[in-house]
Formats: C-alpha cells, structure tokens, sequence
C-alpha cells in the first residue's frame, strides 16, 4: 500500500513539473488569412506595435492587422491601405503610423476606419522606421535618408545635410540626440532635430544596421555582428555578443536594463547583464527566423514568417530587478524610463545609485502638481524597482516622475492611457 501511495506521488510530481514546463514556454497564434485581393495568406510578420489598449501587426504584402485582447486573437484591418509591405507602425498624439515600401505613409486617426496618404510631399516611399522628438516626427527611407513633420504627418521634408548615405532603415532617440542606423555606413546622428548629422561609427565592423532602441544609460543596436553597445551616446561601440550563437540580429527590445534579441535563424536571446552575456530564450518556439519584438503587458510578443506571431511572459524570460542586479556594480546615478508606458493602470519604475542617499521619488501631473511621493528615505547604494498605480484616481494624459538623490535630479516623462 505504501508503494502505491509513494508511486502516486511520484506521478503526481513528475506530472506537476511536465505541467510547469509546457506553461513556460513560447505560444503561437495564426494571423487570420486576408480578404480576397490582399493574397492568400497573411505573409511574414515584419512590424509589431503597443499603445496598451492594442496591439498592431503589419507583414510583407501589405496585410494590417490589430488584437484588442492581448494577442489572443486578431482582426483584419482593411480600409484603403495600399497593397505594400508594411515595414513600421507607430502610435502617436491619438494616431496610427503606418510605413510602407512604396507607397509611403498612412495615418489613421479612428483606430483604422479611415486612412490619409502621406501624399507628394514623401518624394522617397520607402519607409523603414519612426521617431519622435519633442512632437516632431522622423521617418527613414531608403533611398531618401530622413524626413520629418512638423505637423503630425500631414506634411514630409527631407533632412540630410551631412547624411551622405541616404539607405537609412532605422531611428532611435535619447535624450535630445537622433541616431540613424544606414545601409553601409554606420550610424550617423544629430543634436539639432535633424537639421545636420555627423557620422558616428566607431568601433563598428560591419556598417549594415538593422535597429537601434536607445535606453538610459547605453544605446544599443543590431547587425550581422550581433548586438553593439554604446556607453557614451554613440561616440564609440563595443562588441556584446559572447554567447550569443547567430549573431543575425534583426530585431532588439530593453525591458528593464535587460535586452532581448530576434534573430534570422536561431529564435531569441536573452541578456541580463546589458550584452555582456546572452542566453537562448526558445522553449517551444519552431520558427528560428524573428523580424519584430514588441512589449504588450505582461508579454512580450515575436513576429515570425507565415503570419505567426510568438508570445511568451515576461517573467518567464527575465528574472526579478533584485536577482539581475545583485552582482552590478553601481558607479553613476541613473533614472530609466518608466514600463511598461504609455500604461494603465500600473507601471514600474526603475533607478539606481552608486552610495548611500537621500531619496525622493514623486509624481506630477502636467502643470506640476505633486500626485504622489513613490520614495522619501535613505537607501543604500544599488539597483531599484518601485510600482505606481493610478487606478480610480488619475485620467489619462502626460504625468512626470523626478528623482532627487544627493546632488542628483531628473525627471522624465510618462503616459497614462485608458
């Protein structure tokens, strides 16, 4: 009788464990097939998007889709898109940004009932990528370098002075500084909104650039060499790929001082310590080929060819601020923006301090009033994660969050949407 018991309770065990690992591992959804006229199948996912309440989908052939649960499913958008490969989506000022290779930019104010065209104004419509700086929007073209608006999209001007490779296939910004990721030579950037950029490739071997995220206090970006970080605004690149198997990096997210990669060919990486190592993230996940990442949530989502679209928890792919920082040694004061944002109705946000202080950490609404004191004691040097929650008691638009810590003070902005 007590072997049966304790052979119960094996199976029970062995059972339980089997259960933990198919739940931490990667799922697959099917985007729908389009409507008649825009092919027979959804094509490669190639852009992905968040504004929290939806998540976007755009693939090769010009099919748009968007999910209002998460990821669970998916629904057609079909409105007057042009059939062309929909290489970026972005959310801005109560918008959808579309990008296209070949037929320029779409914005759609009414989540995709109706879309306006760029018009003649984009003389190059081949669109790769977005920014925004201080309400002025970047676009980059290949074949055009930079164009920017200066009124939400209505109208486009190139920006190229000092841009003598005029591929560029992505942007990033940090700070007040605009980098440009080209086609064969490298990254350029610029310190006047566009108005001149400066070559700043150095330490680069391969120039070919797929993405650049910037992200306080290092900026990253991805080639055929895999992951190149930047300590010091981009004046110089180092290296980051030990351990990482296919450096064919196509597509790279920060989520808390961690990064995560797609590749062509071997799935998804994981770094916990800002590049200097990088482990697989593929239980589950068949398809090796990953062109877009995309935070929603929770989850972090993957496109992949075929109309497949991967998603995972976060927190089965990174662990906890506590156990990622425990070993860093910390020698700057930094405030990181705030995640996930825009948010509803919670977000996290993370700081760190090289000695002992003084700590305050407060948020304010757009006209400066004080809505909440987060931190107001001493806190020994480290690594730090605080949550905000807004619910039953803000609306939505723009709040900021200060930190003040000895001498140290910065504030940064945050969007709580509904």
């Amino acid at each position: 009788m007590k072997i049966k018991i304790r052979l119960f309770i094996l199976i029970g065990v062995i059972a339980l464990f089997f259960a933990e690992v198919v739940m931490a591992q990667w799922t697959k959804t099917v985007l729908p097939n389009p409507p008649y006229g825009h092919g027979t199948l959804p094509g490669r996912v190639v852009s992905l998007q968040s504004d929290v309440a939806n998540l976007y989908a755009g693939t090769l052939g010009g099919n748009l889709y968007f999910s209002q649960d998460n990821g669970n499913t998916w629904a057609y958008i079909d409105s007057g898109l042009t059939y062309s490969d929909i290489n970026i989506i972005m959310t801005y000022h109560n918008n959808i940004y579309v990008g296209t290779y070949g037929s320029g930019i779409f914005t759609s104010g009414n989540n995709g009932k109706t879309w306006k065209s760029s018009g003649s104004t984009l003389t190059y419509p081949y669109i790769y990528s977005f920014a925004v700086l201080d309400s002025i929007i970047f676009a980059a073209s290949w074949g055009g370098g930079v164009f920017i608006s200066l009124d939400y999209g209505n109208t486009w001007k190139q920006s190229n002075n000092g841009l003598t490779n005029l591929n560029v296939r992505t942007l990033a910004v940090k700070g007040t500084r605009l980098y440009a990721g080209t086609w064969g030579d490298g990254v350029y950037v610029s310190d006047d909104y566009g108005a001149s950029w400066t070559n700043s490739s150095n330490g680069l071997n391969k120039l070919s650039i797929y993405t650049i995220v910037a992200d306080e206090p290092n900026v990253y970006l991805g080639n055929d060499e895999g992951v190149y970080s930047s300590a010091n605004n981009g004046f110089h690149w180092d290296l980051k790929s030990t351990g990482l198997t296919n450096t064919y990096v196509r597509a790279l997210v920060v989520i808390h001082l961690n990064l995560i990669v797609g590749t062509a060919g071997e799935g998804i990486f994981v770094s916990m310590n800002s590049g200097a190592l990088w482990t697989p993230s593929d239980t589950g996940l068949t398809d090796g080929f990953i062109y877009c990442l995309a935070v929603n949530g929770s989850k972090l989502f993957a496109g992949a060819p075929n109309g497949e679209i991967w998603s995972r928890p976060i927190s089965e792919i990174i662990t906890s601020v506590e156990e990622r920082t425990k070993n860093i040694v910390v020698d700057n004061y930094s405030l990181y923006q705030n995640y996930p944002n825009p948010f509803n109705p919670n977000t996290t946000i993370n700081y760190q301090l090289p000695k002992e202080s003084l700590v305050t950490l407060k948020v304010f609404d757009v006209v400066g009033r004080e809505v909440e004191t987060l931190v107001s004691q001493n806190q020994t040097a480290g690594s730090y994660s605080v949550s905000f929650n807004s619910s039953g008691r803000l609306s939505s638009g723009v709040y900021f969050y200060q930190l003040k810590a000895g001498n140290f003070s910065q504030v940064k902005k945050m969007i709580l949407l509904k």
